[in-house]
């Protein structure tokens, strides 16, 4: 009977890393060590690293695929199958489900993204997306209790690691957003509605044309955002966003 579980979080690094090139275990145990590239993330034993490979051969994913020369001895050389390839892509442009996986598995997705020249700005954003309805909630129920005070704390730094990770990369040293220009509106903030969660920014367009947004307070204060300031709308479909260059 096949093999239908989902791969664990170890399967699935060792499968994206041996798409990317790794070609044997000793690399990967490398990569995954202490003191390894991906090691400062999460780390990995070799026995599990070997065990989690096995799995991977097992349900086709990876082959062996001869041998090779290494600290002279010979190893067995892995590749990945087409359908392992595509099970890496899948997980690789995957947003995590929740919170407490931020800090270990979009992590590893954004380090492994880089490693193989993906852009990781898509993988953000469509984190940014998942976790924004949970964040919200969240921060609405955790006046009083000092267990919901902290989750809504550890939410908050969710989003600010994300929309620092977004910003770091939307804005030049030039002070340029990097994002296509057929979608950036030269705007005046006109008005900034009341809300303790979600704002209501409006903005003028330079024909007179106005826009509105919807973000959170805490995005307001973070942008410093105050009438008659000059920003940047981002529109993509009908969610409107703001950037504010600074000086």
């Amino acid at each position: 009977m096949a093999d239908t579980r989902p791969l664990s979080l170890a399967e699935q690094v060792c499968l994206a890393l041996v798409a990317d090139g790794v070609e044997h275990g000793w690399a990967l145990g490398t990569l995954l060590a202490p003191d390894g590239e991906l090691g400062r993330i999460w780390t990995l034993t070799r026995p599990l690293t070997y065990r989690a490979l096995d799995h991977l051969v097992e349900r086709g994913l990876v082959v062996r695929s001869g041998t090779g020369t290494g600290r002279s001895r010979e190893r067995h050389l892995l590749a990945v199958s087409a359908a392992g390839r595509a099970a890496a892509d899948a997980w690789l442009d995957e947003p995590v489900a929740h919170l407490r996986d931020v800090r270990t598995e979009l992590l590893l997705k954004l380090a492994l993204r880089s490693r193989t020249g993906r852009a990781i700005e898509p993988l953000l954003v469509a984190q940014r997306a998942r976790l924004d309805p949970v964040i919200d909630r969240l921060v609405a129920v955790a006046a009083g209790d000092p267990v919901a005070q902290w989750r809504a704390e550890s939410a908050r730094a969710v989003r600010r690691f994300l929309d620092r990770a977004l910003g770091s990369r939307a804005v030049t040293a030039g002070g340029e957003l990097q994002v296509s220009a057929r979608n950036q509106l030269q705007a005046t903030v006109v008005s900034i509605g009341p809300g303790d969660v979600l704002v209501s920014v409006k903005v003028r367009l330079p024909d007179g044309q106005t826009l509105t947004s919807v973000v959170t307070r805490e995005a307001v204060e973070a942008l410093d955002l105050a009438i008659g300031d000059q920003v940047v709308a981002l529109v993509k479909s009908t969610e409107v966003m703001l950037g504010r260059l600074r000086s």
